[in-house]
């Protein structure tokens, strides 16, 4: 629980737990106490098939296509190692997380020839147009964040999905930042594979992503390059391991039971927000950042919000500075490095990209707070 005179701004981080999720756990942790050794209570408390299909329901898909796994890049890691990707070409958006593109040099089974940017146009959107000459034969696959985590843009990437592409290329998308503030839906987003955290948005647990896989996907993925015993059946006959179907074969083996305790409480609490008074509360939040930056003289990195990550460029002052005025008034903000962004030529490299991403807990009071700290 948060400090009463602390004021956390830095969502698209890590999400703030609630009250009610640390309430949640320490009954479950009580409990457990109580019981142990004589049993266990973790089937008591949580239902992960229920929460993988409450999961799956969320994002459009069925929940035989959805996983687990410990954090969205170890999930990357698996889905790429198990890509051709030998001599081809990738197409990657700005905005790709940093290493999202390390794994795509070092995890595929060969490295792909050449990592090319998907053309934008002028204002930094995707220009479906230059990237349908883009796409040929040669491409092993496409990668794009869904919303980027330091201008906060929100790609179109339905749009992305529905150009013509070969058999053999999934389009990839990161979902860490967009999963829980923006609806997501894997059948209009046209995607092969879906991958997100649930610390941010959802205000869940460290150590706990999801992902799926489109069956198409999965026909065109070799064996699973680090396979785990939950994703491994054993053969009576055989008394040999074979993968799982369909996705279950990514699932990650020994997941925290407190992280699932607390993803079933935190999602409880947010559906019962509901998905737009969310995106609508944020939408308010995120335009106040902006309003008031414009007055101090200062550029937003967006000609408006697009999501609830409203981020700012402070050209005059030191990522430092701009951290010791924010302590000093008790907001937890994030000063952004563009090496998180390597790809993303838009950014301005010089002074400080302050990111400040509220939350359903924020309001406008803390906006002007953390904006008054930085004259």
């Amino acid at each position: 629980m948060q400090p009463a005179d602390l004021c956390y701004l830095n969502n698209a981080s890590v999400g703030l737990q609630s009250p009610a999720v640390s309430a949640r756990l320490r009954d479950w942790l009580e409990a457990e106490m109580a019981a142990y050794p004589r049993q266990r209570l973790e089937s008591a408390f949580w239902d992960g098939q229920a929460t993988r299909t409450r999961l799956g329901h969320w994002i459009g898909a069925p929940e035989a296509q959805v996983a687990f796994g410990a954090s969205t890049s170890q999930l990357m890691a698996q889905v790429i190692g198990s890509l051709n990707l030998s001599g081809r070409r990738l197409l990657v958006a700005p905005g790709e997380w940093a290493s999202n593109i390390v794994m795509l040099r070092r995890l595929g089974r060969e490295p792909p020839r050449a990592i090319e940017l998907l053309a934008t146009d002028a204002t930094g959107r995707l220009d479906m147009a230059a990237i349908a000459r883009q796409i040929d034969d040669d491409v092993a696959a496409i990668l794009t964040p869904l919303v980027t985590s330091i201008e906060g843009r929100r790609y179109e990437v339905e749009a992305l999905g529905d150009l013509p592409r070969p058999s053999h290329c999934p389009l990839i998308v990161d979902a860490a930042q967009g999963l829980g503030q923006t609806e997501i839906d894997v059948r209009r987003l046209g995607c092969d594979v879906l991958v997100a955290t649930t610390r941010k948005w959802l205000r869940g647990p460290r150590g706990m992503a999801l992902l799926y896989v489109s069956q198409p996907a999965m026909a065109m993925m070799h064996l699973n390059p680090t396979p785990e015993l939950a994703g491994l059946r054993l053969e009576t006959e055989t008394q040999r391991f074979v993968d799982l179907p369909r996705a279950r074969r990514f699932d990650a083996s020994d997941l925290s039971v407190m992280s699932q305790v607390a993803l079933t409480a935190a999602l409880n609490e947010l559906q019962q927000i509901a998905l737009e008074p969310m995106r609508d509360h944020l939408a308010v939040l995120a335009g106040r950042v902006y309003d008031i930056a414009r007055e101090q003289g200062v550029r937003p990195l967006l000609p408006h919000p697009e999501t609830g990550i409203a981020t700012i460029h402070l050209p005059d002052i030191e990522p430092l500075q701009v951290r010791q005025r924010l302590d000093a008034a008790g907001i937890v903000a994030k000063t952004c490095s563009t090496s998180a962004e390597p790809l993303n030529v838009r950014l301005p490299t010089t002074g400080t990209l302050l990111r400040i991403s509220p939350h359903w807990h924020n309001t406008s009071a803390d906006i002007d707070r953390a904006m008054a700290a930085l004259r």
